[in-house]
């Protein structure tokens, strides 16, 4: 049952990608498979007319296999070029559904967690294999009615001669056997192929060519590459090879069953039981159904990886509509009054055990500017997913205004968000959409753009670029600006400023690569605008691991190990002389020193 619906899901999404060509690749592959199939039935009277020296007979049977072979030629070279247009087609249609899907589901599983992530690349890999599948599948179809053809022909000569096509049961049977050991090494393998296409991307990317050669570790990193490439080939090859036995075996049964076919066939002749026409059209029916074989045994295989392919499409499909089934059970408030509360919050990511936070018990107040200060792996940025909706809590809960993050629309409290992250998205679009994107509804509003920047301290980048606004970034486009880090730092920070009165802005470290003095200055505008926008309650979240840049902040959160270990304002935390004014205290002497 798995399958046939598996089969109905692979033809209802051809039929909404090209439901015309759809319908016209199956009429013509049904009268190709015909017309090829029955064409040898002029065999029999050209042989039969030839040697009664009947020569009305002699034309029909010119008559038939011309006509029928040239309508088999004619419309089976036109379904080909239908096929390929529905595959075609296909490919661009399942293409955006996957990206469609890996994109709306609400949270980050599906990149972080190995198992999900491994089948979404075999999905993204094999999904021209997916496009094919129904021009597979209607080769299967006429497989079928050739074979059809072919048993009823070959019973009016000899009836147990009619079990031939049968026999293609064995090599049928062999190379799906074949298919699945192949498909068993490609999953086996597909850890590997991932992680020798990151050291391919690695060596050959500009971003990171500058490190890798003054670590000179270019050599090194290529002979991994060469290492891993080469042990993939090796079980690559033993799978080949196991899958080339098992297709062998299964030719050679049939082989045997041929020989002896035409064995009988001959004995009978020779003893008048059946006309020379009728052996001459038996053995060329015959050796159609071979090809039929041979075609049925690449169909099964090929169908085989479809359908596979076809059933990652619908667990990708039922993962996603399951992380969005629950319904949101309250909205998302116009403006905050309370806040948002933190109750025992605890998480531990996918197929790890070890918490990343434990306990988290704070209030967040609405219209503040919170900072959360850590060292590295203190659980910050963790936090920061928890409360964008990227991850649900393990342990406690989330409160926004007292509503249970978890009964919220992901997609709503999203459209009330904005954040900014340490490794900020660099898109390839004109400069005006690279911020305007932050808020889609004003993505062409220029006014609201040039306003973002000016906000996020790069009003004069438009004036540097050679088209203003309208200048194409990135070295996709042809003659694309590249900017600097810094320069997409400030793009970064101006689409982080396009929503108007967010409740939650999150700046995750995006400023880590700049100095203290920058980061403090343009962490202190952000706080200025959160607190001239208060009439919405946002809440503003900065995140550092810089002590010293986020004394503006109205409350002050440390995080040590994932466990909340002070709370309060910069000056309190110097008076109560724990943790934070130790740390604050070292980190200035640093900078001063440095």
């Amino acid at each position: 049952m798995s399958g046939i619906r598996t089969i109905a899901i692979l033809i209802g999404t051809a039929w909404r990608a090209a439901p015309a060509t759809l319908v016209w690749a199956v009429v013509a592959a049904t009268v190709s498979a015909v017309a090829s199939a029955t064409f040898p039935v002029g065999f029999h009277s050209m042989v039969d007319g030839a040697l009664d020296h009947r020569s009305g007979e002699v034309v029909v049977g010119v008559v038939v296999v011309a006509l029928l072979f040239s309508v088999a030629t004619t419309v089976g070279t036109l379904s080909v070029t239908g096929n390929w247009t529905l595959t075609d087609r296909l490919n661009r249609f399942v293409s955006e559904r996957i990206a469609l899907l890996v994109s709306t589901a609400p949270r980050l599983e599906h990149f972080e967690r190995q198992d999900l992530l491994s089948e979404i690349d075999q999905l993204r890999g094999d999904r021209r294999t997916l496009a094919a599948a129904p021009r597979q599948l209607l080769r299967a179809w006429q497989v079928v009615i050739r074979s059809g053809a072919i048993m009823v022909l070959l019973a009016t000569v000899y009836p147990p001669v009619m079990l031939m096509p049968l026999f293609g049961l064995i090599p049928a049977l062999a190379d799906r056997r074949a298919a699945r050991v192949q498909a068993r090494t490609s999953d086996d393998l597909a850890p590997v192929q991932r992680l020798i296409g990151d050291l391919f991307t690695l060596a050959t990317t500009a971003g990171t060519a500058k490190e890798l050669r003054t670590y000179g570790v270019t050599g090194a990193l290529a002979a991994r590459h060469a290492a891993l490439t080469e042990d993939a080939r090796r079980r690559d090859v033993r799978g080949a090879i196991r899958s080339a036995a098992w297709e062998a075996l299964g030719w050679t049964g049939y082989a045997v069953a041929f020989v002896a076919a035409i064995i009988v066939l001959v004995l009978r002749a020779a003893h008048g039981h059946t006309s020379p026409g009728q052996v001459v059209m038996a053995i060329s029916l015959m050796r159609r159904a071979q090809s039929q074989v041979a075609g049925a045994s690449d169909t099964a295989g090929s169908l085989a990886t479809a359908l596979r392919t076809a059933r990652r499409l619908r667990w990708l499909e039922g993962y996603v509509a399951e992380e969005t089934r629950a319904p949101a059970t309250a909205r998302v408030p116009d403006r905050l009054r309370a806040g948002i509360r933190l109750e025992g919050v605890g998480f531990h990511y996918p197929e790890k055990t070890d918490d990343v936070l434990h306990d988290l018990t704070v209030d967040l107040p609405a219209g503040a500017t919170i900072a959360v200060v850590g060292e590295n792996g203190a659980g910050k940025t963790t936090l920061a997913k928890l409360l964008t909706g990227m991850y649900r809590p393990t342990a406690g809960r989330i409160l926004i205004d007292g509503i249970d993050l978890a009964a919220l629309s992901p997609d709503e409290w999203r459209a009330r968000t904005t954040a900014v992250f340490q490794d900020f998205l660099r898109p390839s679009l004109v400069a005006r959409e690279a911020v305007g994107i932050g808020d889609l509804p004003r993505a062409d509003d220029e006014e609201a753009v040039r306003t973002a920047l000016t906000a996020a301290g790069g009003d004069g980048l438009a004036a540097r670029l050679p088209e203003g606004l309208a200048t194409p970034l990135g070295r996709w486009f042809t003659g694309g600006e590249q900017l600097s880090g810094g320069q997409w730092q400030r793009i970064a920070l101006a689409r982080g400023l396009m929503r108007s009165e967010p409740l939650l802005t999150v700046l995750d470290e995006p400023t880590a690569s700049l100095d203290p003095a920058a980061e403090a200055e343009l962490f202190g505008r952000f706080a200025e605008l959160s607190r001239s926008g208060r009439r919405a309650g946002g809440v503003t979240l900065l995140v550092s691991h810089r002590f010293s840049t986020v004394r503006t902040a109205d409350l002050i959160i440390v995080l040590d190990g994932g466990r909340i270990t002070e709370v309060g304002d910069h000056e309190t935390l110097l008076a109560q002389g724990g943790g934070y004014a130790q740390l604050f205290t070292l980190q200035a002497r640093a900078y001063e020193t440095g």
